[in-house]
């Protein structure tokens, strides 16, 4: 969707960018020298440890512009970066923004893209400090760099491979939307209410990074964002930690719109990803501390969808267990890029 404004190759890359600084730019007492360097500068406080992440989105691979915004598309490739950095626990502080256009895109375009990260960044307490632009034939690439700090306060950083037998399983919210909603544009459907929620969340996620730092500060040990599906990204946990889980198929908190919308709503929400809610273990007094200071502070608590079990000979296995409380082996394979294209 493309909109008013001039075309790039007229505007020029200096322009655009010295326009894009005057955009983005917000005071941060620790950024020593933003854009307009060779570099950014920020001085990190004393005590606290550095957490990195960076994530690149593709056109026709991570997004269609006749499917979205200039706005949502900025929003969202923040959004993954910054559930990274919250699944580690930590508090986002600093973003460098990759821009790849073809060239005949609108300035107004890349504007509203800047406006969409900036909206979103502010709402964390994230500055941009820089990034770069440059002309890509073939389609539009964004790739996002994202610095985040933790303090050195015992507690440590949230990790895949903490994960032990007899945890509790949790997830921060429901799962499935974002997948629904790509279905729902692959397939040109509508949804059965006329609701758009699932194609906002699939284009604009929510990254849970109030979440990831109360869960570093109520004990939890191992978490990491589901990205690529419950399922493919629960087997990554449970291979990093070497654990089996056993995941209680009615636990699931799948919404019922994407039960009445969808016959295979298993396959949607366990499998789809792009949800970019946290799925996290712990034991169940942590747990509980868990749910009690997420009640307290107003957020709904986290689900609790199974548990870890060590594992057996043949390794890290992920099951399903129904109502019935019988088990059957599940498909863990989450989203590959390789394998899908």
């Amino acid at each position: 969707m493309t909109s008013g404004g001039r075309v790039l190759r007229e505007v020029g890359e200096e322009t655009l960018i010295e326009q894009i600084a005057r955009l983005v730019s917000d005071r941060c007492s620790r950024v020593r020298i933003g854009i307009g360097d060779d570099a950014a500068v920020w001085q990190p406080r004393p005590g606290h440890e550095l957490v990195i992440t960076t994530d690149t989105l593709i056109e026709r691979v991570h997004f269609r512009l006749e499917w979205t915004d200039w706005a949502a598309l900025g929003h969202k490739a923040l959004a993954v970066n910054l559930s990274d950095v919250a699944a580690m626990g930590a508090q986002p502080r600093l973003a460098v923004v990759d821009l790849a256009l073809r060239g005949i895109e609108r300035d107004r375009d890349v504007f509203d893209f800047y406006r969409g990260a900036r909206e979103l960044a502010r709402r964390y307490g994230v500055v941009i400090v820089g990034g770069d632009t440059t002309r890509s034939p073939l389609g539009v690439a964004i790739s996002v760099t994202l610095i985040g700090e933790v303090p050195r306060d015992g507690r440590p950083l949230l990790r895949r491979d903490a994960a032990r037998p007899g945890d509790l399983i949790g997830v921060t919210g429901p799962l499935g939307l974002a997948a629904a909603g790509l279905r729902v544009l692959e397939r040109g459907l509508k949804t059965l209410d006329g609701n758009p929620i699932m194609q906002e969340r699939y284009h604009r996620p929510q990254p849970r990074v109030r979440e990831g730092l109360l869960l570093r500060r109520c004990g939890v040990r191992a978490a990491m964002d589901i990205s690529d599906g419950l399922l493919g990204d629960l087997q990554k946990l449970c291979r990093a930690s070497g654990v089996s889980a056993i995941v209680d198929l009615l636990r699931v908190p799948v919404p019922h719109a994407v039960k009445w919308a969808f016959p295979d709503w298993e396959d949607v929400a366990l499998r789809g990803g792009d949800d970019y809610e946290l799925l996290f273990s712990a034991p169940p007094t942590v747990f509980a501390r868990v749910a009690r200071t997420f009640t307290r502070i107003g957020l709904l608590p986290p689900r609790v969808i199974g548990e870890l079990v060590e594992a057996g000979a043949a390794g890290p296995t992920v099951q399903l267990r129904d109502a019935a409380g019988r088990l059957r082996p599940a498909d863990a394979r989450g989203f590959d890029h390789f394998r899908a294209s």
